[in-house]
C-alpha cells in the first residue's frame, strides 16, 4: 500500500518575485517618464517664452521702421509740400501707437528678469520720443494753407529723434536677444538632461535586462530543462531518474512533486513487473495443466503422464525433488510410482508398474485426510526440510499423493498449494482413465471424457476464464498508467490466455460429443455439425448416400467421429473455407467417410512434422490404421482438400 504524501512547505513564490521585480520596473519607467515629461513640458515653456521674445523683437523693429516712414514723410512733405501725404502720416501714426500698445501687452504678465528695469526705462524713452514725434507731426500738419514747412529747430529734432528712437530699438533688441539666448542654453540643458536621464535608464535597464536573465536561467529555465530532460527519460523507462531540489518555491516544489511522481512510477513498476512474473507464473501453471490435461485426453501411456506431473511439479515449485506415491492393492502403504529430481533424494528402489497400484483408501472426513497425507517415506530426510504434499483422489477416495521437497527450508504459499492441487487433481484424472480404459475398452472411454469434459469445462475452462478475465483488467489498469513493457506482456499473456481458453472449450465441445446419449451415430454427428456450424460460422452438410444404414462397432463409432473432429478442427484452424460437407458411404464390408472442404487447401510435402497440421493428419491416419482401416488426403493449393477415412463396418 502507498504511503500518503507528506507535505512539504515551499514558502517562496516566483509570482511574489515576479510582482515586485515588475513594480519596481513600472516605478521606474514611471518615474523616468515624469521626469522627461516634466523637463518636456519646461521645454515647452522656454519655446513659448523664446516665441515671445522674438515678437518683441518683431515688434520692435515695427516700431522703428514705422517712426523712420514718419520721419521720412515729413521730410518729403516738408521738401516737396506734398500736402496730400496728411493722411498716409496719420495712418503711419495710428500704427505706431498700435504697435506701441503690443509691445506692452506682451510685457503684461511676463516673469522677472535681470534687465527688466532697463527695458522699461527704454520703453518709456521710446513712447516719450514717439510723443515728440506727434507733436511735431501735428505743428506741421496745423500750418495755414498747403504750405506745410518745418523750422529749421524743428528739422533738427526730427533728424534726433529718429536717431535715438533707432538706438534704443536696437538696446530693446538686445535685451531680447541675451534673454532668448539664455532661454536657448536653459533648453539646451534640460534636453542634455533627458538624454542622459534616458541613458541612464538604458544602461540600468539593460544592467537589470541582464540580472534578470541570469536569474530567469539559474533559476526556472535551468530546472525546467533538468526536469524535461528527466521527464524524457523517465518516458524512455529510466525510472531512476531524479532531480535535485534547489529552490523554496514553485519551481523547487514542481521538483519535489516530480520526485515523488517518479519514486511512485518506479514503485508501481515494481508491482507490475512482480504481477507480470505473477501471471507468467499462472499462465505457465495453466499450460501445464492444460498440457497434462491433453496428454490425458489424447489416451497416452499413464506412466508418461504420470511421470510429467511429477517433473511440472518439481519445476514450477521450484523443489529439488518431486515424486507420486499410490496406495497398493495388496498392502496399505505408499510406493512411488514415478519421481523426479537426483538421485540421491530418494531412498533405494525403483517404482512398480503405475497400472498395478489402483487401490486406495476412502477419507471418512475432511479432517481424516491428513492420515492420508503422510510426510514421504521414500525421500531421503536431508530433502525433507521443506516438503509439501497434497493428496491423489479418485472421488472420494484417496488413491495416491503426490510431493515435493527440497534440503532448503521455506514456506509454500497458499497459489502453490492450489498448484499440486491441481497436478493431484491432474494425476488423479489420469489414474482414473487408466483404470475405466482398463475395465471397460469402449464404454469407459465414452464415461471418462464425459467426465474429463466436465471436469474441464468446470475446473480448467473457469480458471482459464478468470485468469483471462484478470489478465484483461491488469491490462487495462497498466495502459491507464502508460505505455511500458508490461503492458506488452499482459496484452500477450491474455492472447495467450484466450487462446488456450479456445482450445480448451474447442476440447470440452468434443469430449461432450463423444458422448451420444443413446442417439446413436448419425443423430449423434447432425447435433455435432450444427453445434460445429453454429459456433464457428462455417456451414457442415452431412450427407449418407443411397439411403442405407451405417453400422459401426462403439469403437469405429468413437473413432470416426474423433477423426471427423479433427478434419473439421483442421478446416477451422488452418483451410479458411466457407463450406464443409461430410459424406457417409457404405460399401460392404466398408464404410467410408468423406471430409471435404472449399478452402485454401495445402501442398502435403510442405507439412514438417513439427506442424500441428502434420500431428492431426497423424493422428486421424494412426486411429483410421488402427482399426485395420486406411485413411486417404487429396489436396492442392487453392482447390481445397478431401480426407477419406475407410473404416471396417458390421453387418
Amino acid at each position: 500500500m502507498e504511503q500518503p504524501l507528506q507535505p512539504v512547505q515551499f514558502p517562496g513564490r516566483i509570482s511574489r518575485r515576479l510582482s515586485l521585480a515588475l513594480t519596481a520596473i513600472i516605478a521606474m519607467v514611471l518615474l523616468v517618464g515624469g521626469i522627461s515629461l516634466a523637463l518636456a513640458v519646461r521645454i515647452f515653456r522656454i519655446n513659448e517664452a523664446v516665441d515671445r521674445e522674438n515678437s518683441h523683437i518683431q515688434i520692435t523693429d515695427q516700431i522703428q521702421t514705422t517712426f523712420q516712414r514718419i520721419s521720412f514723410e515729413l521730410h518729403q512733405m516738408h521738401a516737396a509740400g506734398w500736402f496730400d501725404r496728411k493722411e498716409d502720416v496719420q495712418k503711419l501714426h495710428q500704427d505706431l501707437t498700435r504697435h506701441l500698445e503690443t509691445f506692452r501687452d506682451l510685457h503684461r504678465g511676463q516673469e522677472n528678469f535681470p534687465e527688466e528695469q532697463q527695458e522699461l526705462a527704454l520703453f518709456a524713452d521710446l513712447r516719450e520720443s514717439v510723443a515728440q514725434l506727434r507733436a511735431l507731426t501735428d505743428r506741421m500738419l496745423a500750418g495755414p494753407g498747403r504750405s506745410w514747412r518745418l523750422g529749421p529747430m524743428d528739422l533738427a529734432q526730427l533728424n534726433v529723434t529718429s536717431h535715438q528712437v533707432a538706438r534704443k530699438a536696437d538696446d530693446l533688441n538686445t535685451i531680447h536677444r541675451l534673454k532668448v539666448t539664455r532661454l536657448l542654453q536653459a533648453s539646451q540643458s534640460m534636453m542634455r538632461a533627458i538624454v542622459a536621464l534616458y541613458l541612464a535608464f538604458i544602461l540600468v535597464g539593460g544592467a537589470l535586462v541582464a540580472v534578470a536573465s541570469v536569474a530567469f536561467t539559474r533559476g526556472i529555465a535551468a530546472p525546467l530543462r533538468t526536469l524535461a530532460d528527466a521527464a524524457l527519460g523517465i518516458a524512455e523507462g529510466h525510472l531512476g531518474e531524479r532531480v535535485v531540489v534547489r529552490s523554496p518555491n514553485e519551481i523547487g516544489q514542481l521538483s519535489h512533486a516530480f520526485n515523488v511522481m517518479a519514486d511512485r512510477l518506479q514503485g508501481r513498476e515494481r508491482d507490475l513487473r512482480a504481477a507480470h512474473d505473477q501471471l507468467e507464473q499462472k499462465v505457465r501453471e495453466t499450460q501445464t495443466l492444460y498440457r497434462i490435461g491433453t496428454e490425458i485426453l489424447g489416451l497416452h501411456q499413464l506412466d508418461r503422464i504420470l511421470q510429467s506431473v511429477v517433473e511440472k511439479a518439481r519445476e514450477l515449485l521450484r523443489s529439488e525433488a518431486a515424486a507420486l506415491c499410490m496406495f497398493t492393492q495388496e498392502q496399505d502403504e505408499l510406493v512411488a510410482v514415478a519421481t523426479s529430481g537426483p538421485a540421491d533424494a530418494f531412498r533405494s528402489g525403483s517404482p512398480p508398474a503405475s497400472r498395478n497400484l489402483l487401490g486406495g483408501r476412502t477419507a471418512a472426513t475432511p479432517g481424516d485426510l491428513d492420515a492420508h497425507i503422510p510426510r514421504c517415506t521414500i525421500m531421503q530426510p536431508e530433502f525433507l526440510r521443506a516438503h509439501l504434499a497434497a493428496p491423489v483422489r479418485r472421488g472420494e477416495t484417496v488413491i495416491g499423493m503426490i510431493c515435493v521437497c527440497s534440503r532448503d527450508p521455506r514456506t509454500f504459499t497458499a497459489a502453490e498449494r492450489d498448484l499440486l492441487s491441481g497436478l493431484a487433481t491432474q494425476a488423479g484424472i489420469a489414474i482414473e482413465n487408466a483404470r475405466l480404459y482398463e475395465e471397460v475398452r469402449s464404454l469407459a472411454t465414452l464415461e471418462e471424457r464425459e467426465r474429463i469434459a466436465r471436469e474441464m469445462h468446470d475446473g480448467l475452462a473457469q480458471a482459464l476464464g478468470l485468469l483471462h478475465m484478470k489478465l484483461r483488467r491488469a491490462e487495462e489498469q497498466s495502459a491507464a498508467a502508460g505505455p511500458s513493457p508490461a503492458a506488452d506482456g499482459l496484452r500477450e499473456m491474455a492472447a495467450i490466455t484466450a487462446g488456450a481458453y479456445e482450445e480448451v472449450r474447442q476440447s470440452i465441445f468434443g469430449l461432450r460429443t463423444m458422448v451420444s446419449r443413446g442417439l446413436g451415430l448419425i443423430p449423434t454427428l447432425t447435433e455435432y455439425l450444427h453445434e460445429f456450424s453454429a459456433q464457428n460460422g462455417i456451414a457442415v452438410e452431412l450427407e449418407v448416400t443411397d439411403g442405407r444404414p451405417i453400422h459401426l462397432s462403439p469403437a469405429s463409432e468413437v473413432q470416426l467421429i474423433r477423426i471427423i473432429q479433427e478434419a473439421l478442427t483442421n478446416v477451422r484452424k488452418h483451410a479458411g473455407a466457407g463450406h464443409a460437407w461430410v459424406r457417409l458411404h457404405r460399401e460392404d464390408p466398408w464404410v467410408q467417410a468423406t471430409i471435404e472442404d472449399d478452402g485454401r487447401g495445402f501442398e502435403p510435402a510442405t507439412v514438417t512434422s513439427s506442424d500441428r497440421l502434420h500431428f492431426g493428419l497423424q493422428t486421424m491416419r494412426e486411429r483410421a490404421e488402427g482399426l485395420g482401416g486406411k485413411l486417404e488426403i487429396d489436396t492442392a493449393l487453392g482447390r481445397g482438400t478431401r480426407i477419406v477415412a475407410t473404416l471396417p463396418g458390421e453387418a
